[in-house]
């Protein structure tokens, strides 16, 4: 049941929605292509795990997480946690940058496309004037070191200035327009709106 990650991800959607979902609206919340939903979706029903209701295999089709398997109420524990948990790591990224001097703080990559794994780091950018940037990037690195051991992930985090976005944006850097594309901003404005931004730095 929880061997293959799709089967993992579409689970997780399933039960954290608490209701009946299409199975396109699975692809949508589990960012996976239809192929694996499909695939996850028939061994899950396989093992009782996930119920249907319709006719036929299309649109008109929907799946709920079966709440009386007897895995049920565990697998809801641990999706809880989980969520729990990055919740508490948002948190704790939120706390690290009070009173700092800096534009804008998002995360990027895996765990902000949602495919990221336990030995995935967190990918978290900062933007700040060029004489704040070290410092704040510092200070944010140090205030994660015990949230990081406590909750169990890594953090990496990458500070930008105003000239390096100007750069990045000029030379059509292809990571800066995947930041760009999939950044999720945890405080201040988006990325690629720094630049237009007209106040002062947030803290």
């Amino acid at each position: 049941m929880l061997g293959v990650d799709s089967n993992i991800r579409v689970l997780r959607v399933l039960s954290q929605h608490g209701g009946m979902l299409a199975s396109n609206e699975i692809v949508r919340g589990s960012r996976l292509v239809k192929e694996s939903v499909r695939s996850g979706l028939l061994t899950l029903e396989t093992l009782g795990i996930v119920a249907s209701s319709g006719s036929g295999s299309g649109r008109s089709r929907v799946y709920r997480f079966n709440k009386d398997h007897y895995f049920a109420p565990s697998l809801s524990a641990l999706f809880e946690a989980e969520s729990d948990r990055f919740t508490a790591i948002i948190d704790s990224v939120h706390q690290s940058v009070a009173g700092m001097p800096f534009f804008c703080l998002f995360f990027y990559g895996s765990a902000a496309r949602g495919d990221d794994r336990p030995d995935s780091d967190l990918d978290i950018g900062m933007v700040a004037k060029a004489e704040d940037l070290a410092g704040a990037v510092e200070g944010l690195r140090e205030g994660l070191r015990d949230a990081a051991e406590r909750l169990v992930f890594l953090p990496n985090v990458v500070g930008l200035d105003f000239d390096d976005i100007r750069r990045l944006d000029e030379d059509d850097d292809p990571w800066w327009q995947s930041v760009k594309q999939e950044a999720i901003v945890i405080s201040g404005k988006r990325p690629e709106d720094v630049m237009s931004f007209d106040g002062e730095a947030r803290g």
